[in-house]
């Protein structure tokens, strides 16, 4: 680790990181993921993947419980596995067991520590307590990797990756994923779906040439540990946490798509965090109707996009830029002005102002705005322009749009059919 990243770290640590237990042990292990657990079965370890021949992994659990599910015993039958398979306790609130030759899990109960986890924080603190674990064992020299992979209880990663280079100029990584069904129709359906959804949003933005063009699954992705120190680590939130610090990361470096086998979700309906996963796809199975659910935005709404990230250039070498005026050259009427008023409740004169006088050339300047509207931004201006211009879409009503143009029948193979073009190797499945 270089004395540049060493001192970003040392900073972090110091300041920010949240370290409730330290547990101290004598051993090494080449590379560290963090998976948060609630209301886990045991068997959920059996989806650890296994590290290349001659290296090993350490598994930092991270056993929780948010304040709004009054069940004291949501984490019994977990945590008396992890127990009775103890190798050693390094610290109260922390276990230390062998899974398997090669692999070891570092239990930290969160709930046994702190007791529940404020509503606001959620997962988002759980992450963050393993996350700032794993760097705090890497500046003890107990981690070689400089990578802190993340992942969930519910995923199972190919070992695959565990043996990969990251470029050291790259923030982060964003994997292949895949939720698995398992023929339960109304909850494959659903998932399914909802996964389209996902890669359907990702399409639009790589159809407007976003610079944010990659999904955000905390199951499926890692974090090069100068920049998640360098981002004040995890977000302390109950949900979205993967989203709001990838978002953080691509401002400073490549959050790199690598093609390959997915990492492997299990398909479940869940309430374990207030949105994401589990909230929408329970949602979608309550309509009974998952493909004619309206649940996509809309092709203008990536067509509007792409049209503003355009006009970027232009705005940036203007005093006074018509944004209204710009986009009414090649939108409908009724969608430029749509757009241009959400740009302006975002503040976007503004910040060309700023960008303008805080720059040195025109790449700076598209950096710097680029940077303001970044993925989140984003995301409020597409939902903001959707609810604006008449809504959602079902999957049926989106299966034709430029951004995605499905001409398959089943939901497995409009699946296959979008991520093959990222080089993604899906496991064979038919719904």
């Amino acid at each position: 680790m270089s004395a540049s990243a060493d001192t970003v770290i040392e900073k972090y640590l110091s300041l920010y990181a949240l370290l409730p237990a330290l547990p101290r042990f004598d051993q090494c292990w080449n590379h560290v993921m963090v998976v948060p657990c609630f209301k886990e079965q045991p068997e959920c370890f059996i989806r650890i993947p296994t590290p290349p021949i001659g290296q090993s992994l350490l598994v930092i659990g991270v056993l929780n419980r948010p304040e709004t599910d009054p069940d004291l015993s949501a984490n019994t039958l977990l945590r008396h596995y992890v127990k009775e398979r103890a190798d050693s306790s390094p610290v109260p609130g922390t276990t230390l067991c062998t899974l398997a030759p090669a692999i070891t899990l570092l239990m930290i109960d969160l709930e046994q520590i702190e007791g529940a986890t404020p509503k606001s924080e959620g997962v988002g603190r759980a992450r963050r307590v393993g996350c700032d674990l794993a760097l705090w064992l890497m500046k003890q020299g107990h981690i070689e990797s400089e990578w802190i992979y993340s992942s969930d209880a519910d995923a199972q990663w190919p070992s695959h990756y565990l043996s990969q280079s990251w470029p050291c100029d790259a923030a982060a990584i964003s994997l292949p994923f895949q939720h698995v069904i398992d023929g339960e129709a109304p909850l494959d359906q659903a998932t399914l779906v909802y996964e389209l959804w996902l890669h359907h949003y990702i399409l639009g933005l790589e159809f407007s040439a976003s610079p944010y063009a990659f999904h955000t699954l905390g199951s499926s992705c890692g974090f090069n540990a100068r920049c998640y120190a360098a981002a004040r680590g995890m977000p302390l939130r109950a949900g979205a946490e993967d989203f709001y610090l990838l978002n953080k990361l691509a401002k400073m470096g490549q959050v790199l798509r690598p093609a390959g086998p997915p990492v492997l979700i299990q398909a479940r309906a869940s309430d374990r965090v207030p949105f994401g996963t589990g909230p929408a796809v329970t949602r979608l199975m309550a309509s009974g109707e998952p493909q004619s659910t309206p649940f996509f935005y809309h092709q203008n709404n990536f067509t509007a996009l792409k049209r503003i990230l355009e006009c970027f250039p232009r705005w940036l070498s203007s005093q006074e830029p018509n944004i209204h005026q710009s986009l009414s050259q090649h939108l409908p009427e009724a969608l430029a002005d749509a757009a241009a008023a959400q740009l302006l409740k975002l503040g976007l004169p503004q910040a060309i102002k700023h960008v303008q006088g805080n720059s040195r050339n025109a790449q700076q300047r598209a950096r710097q705005l680029h940077t303001w509207f970044d993925g989140f931004k984003t995301l409020k201006f597409l939902n903001s322009l959707r609810d604006s211009t008449g809504g959602h879409q079902t999957l049926l009503q989106v299966s034709d749009q430029a951004s995605q143009p499905l001409t398959t029948t089943t939901l497995c193979a409009q699946r296959s059919a979008i991520v093959s073009q990222w080089g993604w190797q899906l496991k064979q499945e038919e719904t």
